[in-house]
């Protein structure tokens, strides 16, 4: 039996609900366990020691851009290869994707492990030279953590494909669970120490991912389980096809997103990093019944697209705008309330500039929408205009931070974030209205 059934437009739009609904209960819980991670770290660890931890962990990130689109690339094939009941193909696809991030991240693990040791890493980070040798041995358990979660997340991807997101979106909910119940024991059994911070915030999720994988292959996606003999060198090229778009596209969210943090701490100190990320999270509250929404429509617009069903495609859209709207408008209350609800959650801890709500307020409005955009454009594999697009983002972001920055600290970063997203939203919404009326050609259409 296919997991699309006959591929109507009714239990595509059933799968999507039934993601939302159990999203909705995890997205809940993960914003509640994330909200209470904040005051619980700070009580463990200094504002100084939390926000080198927030900077060091986002250019770790940078790892996850290093399997150069693959996993992008599995979901939109696997997906295809679902929709059409070839699970000879797919657990072909899954297995050559497994292959692919060993050979990709074990050599990239062993190299940055090498070159750790003579990189001045306080110096980067603006923090006094004293934290260099603590510095050094979190980077080292950040290389080999992150390294190991990029080969068991193309799970992710493989549950993306089944239109099951609500599942993966359950994974880091249990990993900061976990961190959640080790920060507390530790707030009482040990001094502030950004060592067992960085241990416990970054083998938890990488334990729950293996977990998941033993028991996932084991059952529910024994057909596509990977195997060595399923490997297919043939497929790299299939994937690296669409995956090598999907790259270009990741740099930039590299550069973009991924940098804010290095950004702040380099031109205001890891300070006003705290500032940001506290601004952010609570603020993305706003985006949670949004992004739950979101998050399973790639794969469904996908498999929608496969079978040109347009009619289903513009309908969704339709109904994403309008939860876009009322996102909107939760955002703004947040804003509104946010002195209050600060001095509720973190107290006198930290203090947060009006400016900088309001500021991260705007870019998230703006960048919403953009990924209400981009999520149908992935879907239909549209994506060679995206590439070009964000290399504007990819040569104008850390200039254009860097001359505003110098004159508004952090809140000039923000600001360069800002102008990005307007370029991209603009684009972007173009290109889906063409899509979906089917006039798209060219660029738009490749």
């Amino acid at each position: 039996m296919k997991f699309w059934g006959n591929g109507t437009g009714d239990q595509r739009s059933l799968a999507v609900k039934k993601n939302a609904l159990f999203s909705l209960v995890i997205k809940g819980c993960s914003i509640l366990i994330s909200l209470l991670l904040v005051p619980l770290t700070l009580g463990f660890v200094t504002d100084e020691l939390y926000g080198i931890w927030l900077t060091l962990s986002s250019v770790l990130f940078w790892l996850t851009f290093f399997d150069i689109g693959f996993t992008q690339g599995l979901k939109n094939k696997l997906t295809e290869a679902i929709a059409l009941d070839n699970w000879e193909r797919a657990r072909s696809l899954v297995s050559t994707t497994y292959f692919v991030m060993v050979v990709l991240f074990l050599p990239l693990c062993l190299l940055l492990e090498l070159v750790i040791p003579y990189v001045d890493w306080a110096m980067i980070l603006n923090v006094d030279s004293s934290y260099n040798p603590e510095l050094k041995q979190v980077l080292h358990i950040l290389v080999a953590c992150f390294s190991v979660q990029m080969i068991v997340n193309v799970l992710t991807s493989v549950v993306a494909a089944f239109q099951q997101v609500s599942l993966s979106a359950s994974f880091p909910m249990i990993g900061n669970f976990i961190a959640l119940i080790l920060i507390w024991i530790l707030s009482y059994v040990s001094n502030s120490s950004l060592l067992l911070l960085s241990l416990v915030m970054s083998v938890s999720p990488v334990f729950v991912s293996m977990v998941a994988s033993f028991v996932l292959y084991s059952g529910r996606y024994k057909k596509v389980a990977p195997s060595v003999k399923a490997i297919r060198l043939e497929y790299v090229r299939d994937l690296w096809g669409l995956g090598a778009k999907f790259f270009l596209i990741q740099i930039q969210v590299l550069i973009l997103y991924q940098c804010t943090n290095l950004l702040i701490s380099n031109l205001s100190g890891p300070d006003q990093v705290t500032t940001y990320n506290i601004a952010y999270r609570y603020l993305s509250v706003s985006m949670m019944l949004y992004s739950i929404l979101l998050s399973p429509l790639w794969p469904a617009f996908t498999d929608a697209y496969v079978k040109k069903d347009f009619a289903w495609m513009n309908r969704v859209y339709r109904r994403m705008c309008k939860v876009y709207l009322m996102s909107v408008v939760l955002l703004f209350l947040l804003v509104v309330f946010s002195p209050f609800v600060y001095q509720i959650w973190i107290g006198d801890k930290v203090e947060i500039p009006w400016e900088m709500t309001v500021l991260v307020a705007l870019y998230m409005a703006i960048h919403s929408w953009d990924l209400l955009q981009v999520e149908l454009i992935n879907g239909v594999g549209a994506v060679k205009l995206q590439t070009y697009v964000t290399l504007v983002g990819l040569f104008l972001h850390i200039p254009l931070a860097f001359l505003i920055g110098r004159y508004w600290g952090a809140l000039g970063v923000v600001s360069s974030m800002i102008v990005i997203n307007i370029v991209y939203v603009s684009c972007f919404t173009t290109q889906v209205h063409k899509l979906l009326t089917q006039k798209a050609q060219g660029i738009w259409l490749k």
